[in-house]
């Protein structure tokens, strides 16, 4: 259990994150020994239970707490001073829903046996505190927040970085007030511990665009320098800079806020290269180029993973040590970023993709439909034509509505017939076939239908008959040779009216006479 961490200021409100993921100010104890609530707002600090940490109420509360409490609805008690509880409510509750142990609520728990062992001088085990640490909420000033001229709300997202000693993650518009004059600007926000413990907000204006001219911190840039903040937003060496004009040179990573367009520098001291970084061994070479300033290809840092007990994948990046964010880059290799845009792309582009694939694709000047004269190509089909290749397809039939791609091996009756089809860049359009052109070697010969729809078409295209079709009136259907049964009755009719005699009726049979 951690041991109760003390506020800058005495009078704290007592809260809890209850069974709904929403941070509640406690205002009392229930008979059943639930804790009543209130939502923490600056109306409601009348009902919230607001102690002094060191009076006998906070002990007194937890007491009959623990003596009546048997299953408590909530993720336990947090600690927050007077004049924070309502912001820390709003801007927490997304983190709280998400993770309600996350460790940004950490240093507000308090555990009630903890507490009580404390007050009676008992020895209290506490967990180790991580290296890095959010700022504490209860000591940020924040009358020189609200003097930023910017909306709570407007920061309520950003907190979650600048807790961390971050930036805000983006520009807000703020409207500082100097002397009773405001002074609307863009800029970054971030939150700097000062000497006396308190937290004061830092701007940091956003400028039209680098001054790479002018001196900064006592150093003037070289053109290799220049050429490095363009190239990769970081200086790339260890620039000695005065913090005070004249004064004591302190060796420092510079990078170019590209949101800004300022320089940041940190100083080699505030910088900490451990031996490992994401899991990868660094080697002895690697942690010196990092503490440079220098890019560092560095293999098998391990992914963060969704979700708790997932094996993390693992990935080789350029590591940079970033001044502008107090934080390292991971950085693609070029053959890398060429990969990622390109995979990037695909992925924005595929339901586009997936649209033309539905309707055809152009290639070239030739325009390959999905549905050719009434047949929906297979993907193979489809694939086949738009690498300009011959395929052999089935079962065509000849376009009916205006406007569509008229074809001269179409049967004109109609009649489905079977034939090659290739791309022709040369005249933009399709061409049939009745042999394979890619493997003929007689191309751009007359087109004509494949062997087994020779016959239907020279009857129903071209009026040419053999002995079995002669005076046939019905057309042939795909690879037939002869009229059908029907067609034959069909052909001695129209024989018979062409001579002028009347079709033969068939005789009655003679019945019986009873």
């Amino acid at each position: 259990m951690s041991a109760i961490k003390k506020s800058p200021k005495d009078t704290v409100v007592l809260c809890l994150v209850d069974e709904n993921g929403k941070l509640k100010g406690v205002s009392g104890v229930q008979p059943d020994g639930q804790p009543k609530t209130a939502e923490p707002t600056t109306k409601n600090q009348a009902d919230f239970l607001v102690v002094d940490k060191n009076s006998n109420a906070l002990e007194n509360f937890f007491k009959n707490f623990l003596t009546q409490a048997k299953n408590p609805k909530h993720t336990g008690f947090y600690a927050f001073s007077v004049n924070t509880v309502e912001r820390a409510g709003r801007f927490l509750e997304n983190l709280i829903k998400e993770k309600p142990d996350d460790k940004v609520l950490a240093p507000y728990r308090v555990e009630p046996q903890a507490f009580l062992d404390a007050k009676q001088g008992k020895e209290v085990a506490q967990e180790p505190a991580g290296r890095f640490q959010p700022l504490d909420l209860n000591k940020v000033d924040w009358q020189k927040v609200d003097n930023l001229g910017v909306p709570p709300q407007a920061l309520d997202s950003a907190f979650k970085s600048m807790l961390w000693g971050h930036k805000s993650p983006d520009l807000v518009d703020i409207k500082p007030t100097i002397n009773g004059q405001e002074f609307p600007a863009q800029a970054r926000v971030s939150l700097e511990a000062q000497p006396d413990g308190s937290i004061e907000p830092v701007i940091h204006p956003k400028q039209e665009k680098p001054d790479f001219d002018k001196p900064f911190m006592g150093v003037t840039f070289s053109k290799e320098d220049i050429d490095s903040f363009k190239q990769s937003g970081h200086g790339g060496r260890v620039f000695d800079l005065e913090k005070t004009p004249g004064g004591e040179k302190v060796p420092s990573l510079v990078s170019l806020d590209p949101k800004t367009n300022r320089f940041e520098a940190v100083a080699l001291t505030d910088i900490r290269v451990g031996e490992t970084l994401k899991g990868a061994k660094l080697s002895a070479e690697q942690q010196d180029g990092l503490r440079s300033g220098k890019a560092v290809w560095v293999e098998g840092m391990e992914q963060k993973t969704k979700n708790p007990g997932d094996e993390p994948k693992l990935m080789n990046r350029f590591v940079q040590f970033n001044a502008a964010n107090k934080n390292f880059d991971f950085k693609f290799s070029p053959e890398q970023k060429q990969a990622y845009e390109e995979k990037k792309s695909a992925k924005q582009d595929a339901p586009q993709q997936e649209q033309r694939q539905s309707k055809g694709q152009k290639v070239g000047e030739v325009f390959v439909p999905r549905v050719l004269l009434g047949v929906k190509l297979s993907n193979e089909q489809f694939k086949s034509l738009t690498e300009g290749k011959a395929t052999y397809i089935k079962d065509m039939e000849r376009p009916q509505k205006q406007g569509e791609q008229k074809v001269e091996v179409t049967d004109a009756k109609g009649e489905k017939f079977n034939a090659y089809v290739k791309p022709s860049q040369e005249e933009g359009k399709l061409k049939f076939y009745k042999w394979n052109p890619d493997q003929a070697k007689k191309q751009g010969a007359e087109v004509k239908p494949a062997a087994e729809s020779k016959t239907q078409v020279a009857v129903n295209n071209d009026g040419k008959t053999n002995e079995a079709t002669k005076h046939s009136p019905e057309p042939l259907k795909k690879g037939q040779q002869q009229p059908t049964e029907k067609q034959a009755e069909k052909k001695e009719q129209k024989q018979s009216e062409k001579q002028g005699q009347s079709p033969a009726k068939p005789k009655k049979g003679k019945g019986l006479k009873m």
